[in-house]
């Protein structure tokens, strides 16, 4: 039986998001991360080898956290429920997970990949949003029987432009999301899924 790790690498992760959203990027040094999570600093870079690699590993928890129910949303029955559903599970993520909610919106995809050298780490974050676009595809078929540019778009927009634009701004601020948003949503994503769609043809 493994023994059990002194120093967690999530007491490690969670010590870095509490001070990147809560002081700033410049606050999160390793000397820092060391203090609030009780970790040794040789520890941590024993761990994850450098600062940018912990706040890459950081990230990278949070949208496989965020994309566990957006995938599964998509995986139902019925594509029209699937669509509601995935909307429906951003608003769930940012209010299960705030903090985590607050970093994907805080920090680009495309800023970490730039600060990685070439590596396993760099390939995971370019490979990072895959599955997602796999199962907007998926689900662009099953609504719309194509893959068109327009199928794909509506279904991007349904299922992740209009949730998270709604969400974002609340999450920037770091304010809880307004009781009704939930319901607004859904009939805005109903709205849309139900709407004649034109440009149909496969690309």
């Amino acid at each position: 039986m493994p023994r059990p790790e002194i120093h967690p690498t999530g007491t490690m992760l969670d010590a870095a998001r509490d001070l990147l959203l809560g002081k700033g990027a410049r606050s999160a040094t390793v000397e820092a991360i060391a203090e609030v999570s009780g970790a040794p600093t040789g520890s941590i870079y024993h761990r994850f080898g450098s600062r940018d690699e912990l706040i890459a590993r950081l990230w990278i928890r949070a949208v496989y956290r965020s994309q566990a129910s957006f995938l599964a949303a998509m995986e139902r029955e019925d594509p029209r429920g699937a669509a509601i559903a995935a909307a429906a599970s951003i608003l769930d993520f940012c209010e299960e997970h705030p903090e985590d909610a607050q970093l994907l919106a805080a920090f680009r995809r495309e800023d970490l990949i730039r600060a990685m050298p070439e590596g396993p780490l760099s390939d995971e974050l370019e490979a990072l949003n895959r599955p997602l676009e796999r199962a907007v595809v998926q689900l662009a078929r099953r609504l719309y029987g194509s893959r068109s540019r327009a199928a794909l778009d509506r279904t991007l927009l349904v299922t992740f432009d209009l949730p998270y634009g709604a969400a974002r701004r609340y999450l920037i601020a770091g304010t809880p999301l307004p009781s009704g948003l939930r319901s607004d949503l859904i009939r805005a994503v109903e709205a849309i899924v139900d709407a004649p769609l034109r440009g149909t043809r496969d690309t």
